[in-house]
């Protein structure tokens, strides 16, 4: 089960929280630990504390994944989906049915794993059959899934977070991001909730969850959602009874993408009005058919640029994984992604990741672990590089972009504007990593670390609801500013 106010950021909170004014606090969360690296203008030597501590990277691996990604694939890489069918059935490049429209032979859909590909996208490449007149298939559609293979999550990743859409697997078959939206309505305070889901999609939700008043929601009384086989949900707990009696938002991941493709491939195929004999999976290669239709993504600089900006995990481990696909011709574990990421980054890069413990291409896994160090090793490498990978420009900037827009720690100045860098969040952990353009107007990479941060019961509720920034921010603030303004670390502040 997990509580799913996790899920839902509610704007009012959100804004209130994060967008106001953080003081610099000299003084660390009592407890936690603090990582910090950086480099002066014109000065190679590293500063900080705890350098070579290992600690959780959270979302800040992701710069080292699409590193990697840039590097070996390039900017211009795209994800390509196809149908194919039988070459006796092609005609000039075309698909030509028989005079009853029948195609004789079977119909290979080929996922590849495109973490923006959806269920339009889907309808749009099935159309390459209805606009050529076929009415039947005359034989089976088979989903090759093979591009991947292995555990569709990561291990270390949360249990209890499996049901929320930030958590969405990522599978060779990616349909509306593996993730469904859905809403509950509250019927009153006391009485059980109705869920509300969209026409046409292949879930089931249930729900025994209990309208609450507003000032009662928290606490022991929340939202959870169980996930069960063949994508099935069922809500249970607490549901605040909003103004106007709003609907409560919902966001929940897919447990079995190979079962949400079947489902989806069954819905498109009927609404235009395609028979066929059966849907089957297939995880080895098709050979022998011929490609009549595809669906190219957009540039993999673009998505890669949208994965940093949003935090976007399921982007993050799919282009990992297809990373890795390509580098070993293989399907891409994330045992072969962990590999691929450390091979090329010492290939291409002289990068040697040393003991740092690399379990998937997001940072959502507990089991990650690097120290700041290495993280500043891989962005000073862009830093004297970005003339040529052109990463810099993909990642948020603070008060301008992406999860750096609101942060309470780098929303004023000096800071706004001049800090470049990735967040990473996962229970216990606040991270910040980028780099700093400086009081003398120089560029520099920093690496800022938090992990195992604790707070007494009333404050961390005041934190999950969004209700205050947290309070480590604070310290963080302090910290950057004392690297804007060019310190040492331990001497100067």
């Amino acid at each position: 089960m997990k509580k799913l106010i996790n899920m839902l950021v509610l704007p009012l909170f959100l804004f209130s929280a994060q967008s106001q004014a953080i003081k610099a606090d000299p003084k660390e969360i009592p407890g936690s630990h603090v990582g910090v690296a950086y480099l002066k203008p014109s000065d190679n030597k590293i500063y900080g504390q705890n350098y070579d501590t290992y600690m959780h990277p959270a979302s800040t691996l992701k710069v080292v994944s699409t590193l990697a990604a840039i590097l070996y694939l390039g900017h211009d890489y795209t994800f390509k989906t196809t149908l194919s069918v039988n070459p006796k059935n092609v005609v000039n490049g075309k698909v030509k049915p028989d005079a009853n429209g029948t195609l004789n032979g079977n119909v290979v859909i080929r996922f590849v794993g495109d973490p923006s590909f959806t269920s339009n996208n889907y309808r749009t490449l099935v159309n390459t059959l209805s606009k050529a007149g076929v009415k039947k298939v005359n034989g089976d559609i088979i989903l090759d899934v093979g591009r991947f293979g292995g555990l569709s999550r990561g291990t270390g990743w949360s249990w209890d977070d499996i049901p929320i859409c930030f958590t969405a697997p990522a599978g060779s078959a990616i349909i509306n991001r593996n993730c469904v939206f859905a809403q509950l309505q509250p019927n009153g305070i006391g009485a059980k909730a109705t869920p509300k889901l969209s026409a046409g999609s292949p879930i089931t939700i249930t729900s025994d969850a209990v309208g609450v008043a507003q000032s009662n929601y928290g606490g022991n009384c929340e939202l959870e959602a169980n996930l069960f086989a063949k994508n099935q949900y069922h809500i249970t707990g607490c549901v605040p009874v909003m103004p106007k009696n709003q609907p409560w938002p919902l966001s929940l991941s897919v447990s079995d993408p190979d079962q949400w493709a079947v489902d989806w491939t069954s819905i498109i195929f009927h609404g235009q009005k395609i028979s066929y004999h059966s849907i089957k999976l297939a995880r080895n290669s098709q050979e022998g058919y011929t490609t009549v239709g595809m669906i190219e993504s957009k540039p993999l600089g673009e998505m890669i640029k949208y994965t940093l900006h949003r935090s976007n995990n399921l982007y993050a481990d799919a282009i990992a994984k297809t990373l890795a696909a390509e580098y070993y011709k293989l399907p891409a574990t994330y045992a072969r992604t962990s590999n691929a990421i450390r091979s090329i980054l010492s290939k291409y890069a002289n990068i040697s990741l040393g003991n740092a413990h690399i379990v998937d291409g997001s940072g959502l896994s507990s089991h990650n672990l690097v120290t700041p160090r290495q993280m500043l090793e891989v962005l000073q490498f862009i830093n004297l590089n970005d003339d040529k990978i052109g990463f810099i420009k993909l990642l948020p900037v603070a008060d301008v972009s992406g999860t750096l827009h609101w942060r309470a720690s780098t929303k004023n100045p000096p800071l706004a504007k001049n800090v470049t860098a990735k967040t990473g969040t996962l229970a216990n952990v606040s991270n910040l990593m980028g780099f700093m353009t400086t009081k003398s107007g120089k560029r520099i990479p920093f690496v800022m670390y938090t992990n195992a941060i604790s707070f007494d019961q009333k404050t961390r509720d005041l934190v999950k609801y969004h209700r205050i920034a947290s309070p480590h921010l604070g310290h963080e603030r302090y910290i950057l500013e004392n690297i804007y303004n060019e310190k040492t670390m331990g001497q100067d502040f």
